[in-house]
C-alpha cells in the first residue's frame, strides 16, 4: 500500500457521515482464521481431497450424514482474537464515527472488539441449537454422542451452529437491514472478500453514495459498481496505517 492511498482512504472516512463496511473472510485472516479460496483456504482444502465444499457444508449433508459432517478433519487453532481491522473499526465507532459493519463471517470478532453495529449475513457460531426443538446452547454446553454428533439432551436432536449453510437462506431481516445500510451510506468499504458468494455479492449494488473503496489481496469484480480506490493488502494493516497516519 502507498501513502497516497492511505491518505485518500483517511480523507474519505473523515468526510463520510455514514460508512458501510462490507467484510469477508479476509478481514479475519490476520486473527489466524483461514479464508475460503486461497491456497490454504477451507474450500481449497476440501477440494484437494476431491470433496465439494457446497455439498459438505450444506444442510442436506448435515441432515443425511451428520457423523461425516461433524467429523471432518480440522487443524487445531488457538482461540482467535480481534485483529487491527476489528479493533480500529470499533475505536472509530466509539469516537463517534457512524460505521455500520456487514459481515459474511461467523466468528463474532467485530463484537469482541466492541463494535455495536454488526449485521451477520451468514449467522454466527456463538450459539448452537437443536434441530428438533430449537433449544439454544452455548458451544461449551454441547453434549456429543458416541459418534461425536452434538445432541440435545431433551429431544436427542442434532445440535448445530447458528450459521447459514449451503441450501439455506440468510435471515430476511438481516438481509433487508444490510441492503438498507448500504443504500444509506455515503462511503462503502468492501474488504477481504472475493464477492463470489450469492446473494451477498449483489447487495453492494444498493450503494448510491459518493465513494467505493476495496481493500483486498487481489482485485475483485464489482460489476458495474465503480471503484474509487483499490488498496492491495491486508485489511488490518491498512486500517492500522489509517489510524497511525
Amino acid at each position: 500500500m502507498e501513502r497516497t492511498e492511505i491518505a485518500q482512504l483517511k480523507a474519505y472516512i473523515e468526510e463520510a457521515q455514514i460508512i458501510a463496511f462490507f467484510g469477508g473472510a479476509g478481514v479475519s485472516t490476520e486473527s489466524g482464521l483461514p479464508d475460503y479460496r486461497s491456497k490454504d483456504g477451507t474450500y481449497t482444502e476440501l477440494e484437494k481431497k476431491a470433496l465439494d465444499p457446497k455439498k459438505i457444508m450444506s444442510r442436506k449433508f448435515l441432515t443425511e450424514q451428520p457423523e461425516a459432517f461433524f467429523n471432518r478433519s480440522h487443524n487445531k487453532r488457538t482461540e482467535p482474537a480481534p485483529n487491527e481491522a476489528h479493533i480500529v473499526l470499533a475505536e472509530m465507532e466509539k469516537a463517534g464515527k457512524d460505521i455500520r459493519v456487514i459481515t459474511q463471517n461467523v466468528d463474532g470478532l467485530h463484537q469482541q472488539a466492541g463494535h455495536r453495529f454488526v449485521l451477520e449475513l451468514h449467522g454466527h457460531n456463538r450459539t448452537w441449537y437443536c434441530m428438533e426443538c430449537t433449544r439454544v446452547y452455548s458451544p461449551r454446553e454441547i453434549q456429543k454422542d458416541e459418534r461425536n454428533i452434538p445432541r440435545c439432551p431433551i429431544e436427542n436432536g442434532i445440535v448445530r451452529p447458528s450459521v447459514v449453510l449451503f441450501g439455506e437462506n440468510p435471515n430476511k431481516e438481516i438481509v433487508e437491514k444490510s441492503k438498507a445500510t448500504i443504500k444509506t451510506a455515503d462511503l462503502l468499504i468492501i474488504a477481504g472478500t472475493s464477492l463470489s458468494v450469492n446473494p451477498a455479492r449483489n447487495y453492494i449494488h444498493q450503494f448510491k453514495g459518493k465513494h467505493v473503496v476495496v481493500i483486498n489481496n487481489e482485485k475483485i469484480d464489482t460489476g458495474n459498481l465503480e471503484i474509487d480506490l483499490f488498496i492491495e493488502g491486508k485489511v488490518g494493516e491498512t486500517l492500522a496505517a489509517v489510524k497511525e497516519s
